[in-house]
């Protein structure tokens, strides 16, 4: 009777954990047993790695064959364990030794011609195989995730090249890899925006803190592309960051954007499931996808009440749990909300003699979005519609690269004084760096019930972000009346009576 053990990685979310892949060759008439939970992809790989040891020339035993999955209480899924298996079965029939395949960890489905294929989730096991000092073996098509984050990975193409690297020590040849397009300043939308200083000082100020917004106004006033243009103020992340949003894309299965700050944009007719992630086989939602960057959401009141209402977590604890009947995981959600509406269901700016809406259906329009998302929303901004003549005038020039450098100036201050973004800070350092005029001007709103207590500690948030943008540095680094009044201005819309006026 032979055995064989071999490593190989799950998939759970962002987390890969350890796998070991045993094999048994048992007297009896030939047949082949799997157990340790797997499901009906899974099962199925007896057929797909049957083929591809005896296509690439290696003998299949003829014994009664027993693969064991284990830890046996984690559910398995999917055709990333068909090379482990196979290398496992190569090792029993004595093609390879057990210690030529100490060193290593595989990953990747296997066709019925040994080749290998792609799987997802590779730079999560990279990144957990090389805590354990081990190699992992993967599917050349998911080498370019994972070659400029870590070391620890072997692209093959085939099962004879797997055979080779373990048997006779030759490495497969490099993988070439297409580098990525860089961005050319054609592509900048910040740069093509005409007018709309007030709304360009919001986004400023939303890219600089870390700030959630929400832009109201008629078609065509330019909030898509401001939008799309708070992607061109942040600045790129940081390697640890970028291994992060590198890892939740490779979970999903999807090309990652390299340093630069992700964006999404799902269309409004997106499922819970779809946002926040889930599903039969635990997936990245949208907020998860938007992490270390921005969740554009346009057409705000169109999306699902019940849909809205899953971002009210997630925008709050920076994280969200799933958990279902088969599965609990834990996404990180660490995104900027930046939303855009109409004020009302035709568009228009809703004076009497300008909109067909009645008063029912602009109140019916508006109570899509409920109190408590709202008031987890920082920013609420006019975009008002341009005037004509406004609208043959070029957008001046240099404006894009002005307004970045005071977005990362503004960022390393934060950085170096609290080592995180003022969205994100706590309230007893937000006290400490107001002055007395500051707090007693938005405790006066709290008492007028303008703001609850979470819009009071958003609003010194917002306050400390505008005196991180004007701010003299010579002077003392505190948040005075006049930026807390110039953040009590992002609130002052009326939801009550409607954003009409």
């Amino acid at each position: 009777m032979a055995l064989a053990t071999v490593s190989s990685r799950a998939q759970i979310g962002v987390e890969s954990p350890a796998v070991t892949v045993e094999a048994h060759l048992q007297a009896g008439s030939p047949g082949f047993v799997l157990v340790g939970l797997p499901e009906s992809a899974l099962r199925e790989s007896r057929i797909r790695v049957k083929s591809a040891i005896q296509n690439s020339g290696f003998p299949y035993p003829q014994q009664r064959v027993v693969v064991n999955l284990a830890p046996a209480d984690l559910a398995k899924e999917g055709t990333r364990y068909d090379l482990a298996i196979a290398v496992a079965l190569l090792v029993a029939c004595g093609v390879l030794h057990e210690r030529d395949v100490a060193a290593y960890e595989f990953l990747g489905e296997l066709g019925l011609f040994g080749e290998v294929r792609t799987t997802r989730g590779c730079l999560c096991a990279a990144l957990a195989s090389r805590a354990t000092n081990r190699r992992l073996v993967l599917p050349a098509d998911n080498y370019a995730e994972c070659r400029t984050l870590t070391d620890n990975t072997v692209a093959v193409r085939h099962l004879r090249e797997v055979v080779s690297l373990l048997r006779d020590r030759q490495e497969p040849s490099p993988t070439p890899v297409t580098p990525p397009r860089k961005a050319t300043c054609n592509d900048s939308s910040y740069d093509q925006i005409i007018g709309q200083e007030a709304a360009k000082r919001a986004l400023m100020i939303a890219a600089a803190g870390g700030h959630h917004m929400l832009m109201i106004g008629p078609p065509g006033a330019g909030k898509t592309m401001l939008a799309d243009a708070i992607g061109d103020l942040l600045p790129d992340l940081t390697s640890a960051t970028a291994t992060e949003v590198a890892a939740i894309y490779s979970a999903a299965a999807q090309p990652a954007p390299g340093h630069r700050p992700p964006q999404r944009a799902p269309h409004h007719s997106a499922s819970a499931v779809a946002l926040v992630g889930g599903g039969p086989q635990a997936r990245p939602g949208e907020i998860t996808l938007s992490h270390r960057g921005v969740l554009f959401l346009d057409e705000l009141p169109h999306f699902k009440p019940s849909v809205l209402d899953h971002l009210r977590e997630p925008m709050q604890a920076r994280e969200i749990l799933i958990s279902r009947a088969r599965y609990t995981v834990r996404y990180p959600a660490a995104f900027q909300l930046i939303a855009a509406m109409n004020p009302c269901p035709a568009g228009r700016t809703c004076r009497e003699n300008q909109c067909r809406c009645t008063p029912n259906e602009r109140d019916r329009y508006q109570s899509r979005l409920s109190g408590p998302l709202l008031d987890r929303i920082d920013l609420h901004v006019r975009v008002p519609e341009m005037p004509a003549e406004r609208l043959k005038e070029s957008p001046p020039e240099g404006q894009l690269i002005s307004a970045r450098q005071r977005v990362t100036q503004a960022r390393k201050h934060q950085l170096s004084r609290s080592g995180m973004l003022n969205a994100d800070l706590p309230a007893k350092l937000l006290l400490a760096q107001c002055s007395e005029d500051a707090s007693a001007l938005v405790a006066q709103a709290v008492d007028k019930g303008r703001l609850s207590a979470r819009s009071y500690h958003k609003m010194l948030r917002v306050g400390r972000t505008i005196a991180d943008l004007d701010a003299d540095r010579e002077g003392p680094d505190l948040v005075e009346r006049p930026h807390v009044a110039e953040a009590l201005s992002y609130r002052a819309l009326d939801w009550e009576q409607g954003v009409t006026g």
